[in-house]
């Protein structure tokens, strides 16, 4: 018997829809690479910043694929850290003064000051998309252990229909294996009747030396008879 395991359709196509894992991060780094944009041309790290990268976590944690949910999720913070300390930097050189230096002192703690600035917006965001990952496994989990109940009541259904086909063509099988040895019973009879006929005592034969007196006498030759004349008339 075969040990591997089959998963049923209804819970491979649980665990399978959605957005790809690396769809969803895609996702969350197009949105902060337009809070970027939208800084630079604000000349400000501010809510539209937010607004990109919130929106777009939600939308990851809801429609990503359940299998790709924590690497999606655990790389949320990771893409908000490192596109915030880019896009206050990039803000701040647009904003700096001609020789200034790229990465000088005050460049750097102006660049990590958003960061710690929006870390509550930050916490509250990855809390909340890690909230609705949880609910989406734990909801995964639950079809996915419903489909295999289903599953399984279906494939003893199906064993028990299966077992009483085999009952009942193991039955005709033995009827009809019946009704065919009551035939070649019947045909014997009909073969040995004309065989007991044939094998009947013929009858007894008259022994030859009874019959041969018989023929004798029979074949014996009998008396003519003397014709009358007219000299017996006249003389008698």
């Amino acid at each position: 018997m075969s040990t591997t395991s089959h998963r049923s359709p209804s819970r491979s196509r649980v665990r399978s829809g959605g957005l790809p894992t690396w769809s969803g991060i895609a996702i969350v780094l197009a949105a902060l690479v337009t809070g970027l944009l939208l800084s630079i041309n604000a000349q400000a790290v501010g809510v539209p910043y937010l607004l990109c990268f919130g929106v777009a976590a939600i939308v990851v944690a809801v429609f990503t694929e359940v299998r790709g949910l924590f690497l999606t999720v655990a790389s949320i913070p990771l893409l908000f850290g490192i596109m915030t300390v880019l896009s206050a930097w990039v803000v701040t050189r647009s904003q700096a003064s001609e020789g200034t230096p790229a990465f000088s002192t005050t460049t750097i703690v102006t660049a990590l000051f958003p960061l710690a600035q929006f870390f509550p917006a930050l916490l509250a965001v990855s809390a909340l998309a890690a909230a609705i990952a949880l609910f989406r496994v734990w909801m995964s989990r639950r079809s996915g252990r419903a489909a295999e109940k289903q599953a399984i009541a279906h494939r003893r259904r199906a064993a028990e229909a299966d077992r009483r086909n085999r009952d009942a063509a193991t039955r005709a099988r033995r009827r009809t294996n019946q009704v065919t040895v009551e035939e070649l019973l019947a045909r014997n009879r009909n073969r040995e009747r004309p065989a007991e006929r044939r094998t009947e005592a013929p009858r007894p034969e008259v022994p030859r030396r009874a019959q041969a007196p018989r023929r004798r006498e029979a074949q014996a030759p009998q008396p003519e008879r003397r014709r009358r004349r007219l000299d017996d008339d006249l003389y008698s």
